[in-house]
């Protein structure tokens, strides 16, 4: 087996056998189990569930929520439905918790944001309808529901509200030992969000990447979380965006290429279903 890395930080290559990512003590030491075998775009990768996390960015209400005017069809609910399909039943089978990692600003925050950021908001149009979305922190008003009952809608992407929310048909999905984390930029991995500290605490080295859009949020966090030293693989079909095709083909292009793997939902999925578990010697 090769070594690749340091000795702080390391990951074990063989011809036969892929990369190995379950970064044992040593790397003579012996095999950690269980282990996942992962199928992606340049071979094989073994990864240790419990040290992983599958990271889910901005599948939130204010991004994909037809009550804004966002488009019933969308990349975002294909996202979705891959995500619920494969990816997270995949992970609650193997222990592996969700970081729900969505904007959701402060005042303090609001008020020291980039004008760079602003103008990249304002620049959405993808809203369908007579229903005009103001700014970051501009109140939505009240939202009628199909069923005729009446929301708020909140303050553009600030915390706890309703547009800042996940979606329900995956927040319903949560669970109690999943890490909550609230962004202030593209990035999540930027700006005192808590996720590195909240990531360490539970010894997690391996993050699966998902979200919209990939170009941008899903992109800018990946990056940023490769260059702090996660290993970093991305759910092809568990992200999307609504830029041109080329700029999905470069986020993907340079995640097999450098930045960590590229897989399916579904490659995860029967990744899960072939987990390695140590068995004891018999006799």
């Amino acid at each position: 087996m090769e070594v690749i890395g340091g000795s702080k930080s390391f990951w074990l290559y063989s011809k036969a056998r892929g990369y190995d990512l379950t970064h044992p003590p040593t790397p003579d030491s012996a095999p950690i189990y269980p282990r996942i075998p992962l199928e992606t775009t340049t071979g094989q990768v073994t990864i240790d569930p419990s040290k992983a996390a599958l990271v889910v960015i901005d599948l939130q209400n204010y991004f994909l929520s037809p009550l804004l005017g966002r488009p019933s069809k969308s990349v975002g609910f294909e996202i979705v439905d891959k995500l619920s399909e494969y990816a997270i039943p995949a992970c609650r089978k193997a222990g592996i918790p969700i970081v729900w990692l969505g904007w959701g600003l402060s005042q303090q925050e609001l008020d020291e944001m980039p004008p760079a950021i602003v103008k990249g908001f304002a620049a959405d149009t993808n809203f369908e309808g007579p229903r005009k979305i103001g700014p970051l922190g501009s109140n939505i008003g009240p939202l009628e529901q199909e069923d005729g009952t009446v929301i708020e809608g909140g303050l553009v992407l600030m915390k706890d509200q309703w547009n800042s929310n996940f979606y329900p048909s995956l927040a319903e999905k949560a669970e109690p030992h999943d890490i909550w984390v609230y962004k202030n930029r593209l990035s999540g991995f930027w700006g005192g969000t808590g996720i590195e500290d909240k990531l360490k605490s539970r010894g997690i080295r391996t993050l699966l990447f998902s979200g919209a859009n990939e170009d941008q949020c899903v992109a800018g966090s990946l990056q940023d979380a490769f260059t702090k030293g996660w290993d970093c693989l991305l759910l092809s079909d568990g992200t999307g965006t609504t830029s041109p095709e080329f700029a999905r083909q470069a986020v993907e292009y340079n995640t097999a290429g450098g930045w960590g793997f590229l897989l399916t939902c579904k490659q995860l999925a029967d990744g899960v279903n072939n987990m390695q578990v140590q068995h004891s010697a018999s006799g």
